[in-house]
């Protein structure tokens, strides 16, 4: 028998999972419990989304792409080099992962256990990783004297996403503002401090 899919319950997939991942974590939320949430069997579930993965990935892709449309507005909103590339780095470090550390922890606990034979179900940090350095190119002067090869810090930058989404999680809340303002020293000329 074919199964119809039908746009309100995959939309009640995705709430439940969203609410179950926020509040327990990946590893902690089945999808038995998505699916008892959703009103569903697992098996319907199933012809919904190949794996709990590619449901978890289905539920912090537009989440993660409409909080970078939100920090992305923020940069362009500010005047001076150091301000925006300020705001940039404590939005990624700071203020995502708080507008959902749950969500944000889920991740980083899928991809920690995830099969390493297996590829991601979404080329999400690929896309996060070029959002960054099209914002770097709008925030860097044209003139510094630093020579720097932009193209490897949205890794970098996404790589400590990663250690400060954990960090939160357990707690350990080091001043991220510091540490912002050290590598808007190392980043621009001191002209730029505005």
């Amino acid at each position: 028998m074919i199964q119809v899919k039908r746009e309100s319950v995959r939309n009640a997939i995705l709430d439940s999972a969203r609410d179950l991942f926020s509040k327990r974590g990946y590893h902690s939320t089945t999808l038995l419990d998505i699916a008892e949430v959703a009103g569903i069997g697992v098996s319907s579930l199933y012809s919904y989304f190949p794996s709990k993965l590619h449901l978890l990935y289905a539920v912090v892709e537009p989440w993660q792409k409409d909080a970078f449309a939100r920090l992305e507005a923020r940069v362009k909103a500010l005047p001076q080099p150091r301000e925006k590339l300020r705001c940039m780095l404590l939005g990624i470090w700071r203020d995502m992962p708080m507008e959902n550390i749950g969500l944000a922890n889920s991740l980083m606990e899928a991809l920690a256990s995830a099969d390493p034979r297996q590829k991601k179900p979404s080329a999400l940090l690929s896309w996060t990783e070029e959002r960054l350095l099209d914002m770097l190119g709008t925030i860097m002067p044209r003139r510094s004297s630093k020579k720097i090869d932009f193209s490897l810090l949205p890794n970098l930058f996404m790589m400590a996403y990663d250690g400060f989404v954990i960090n939160r999680r357990l707690n350990d809340l080091r001043d991220i503002e510091i540490l912002v303002e050290t590598i808007c020293d190392m980043m621009l000329d001191p002209s730029d401090k505005s």
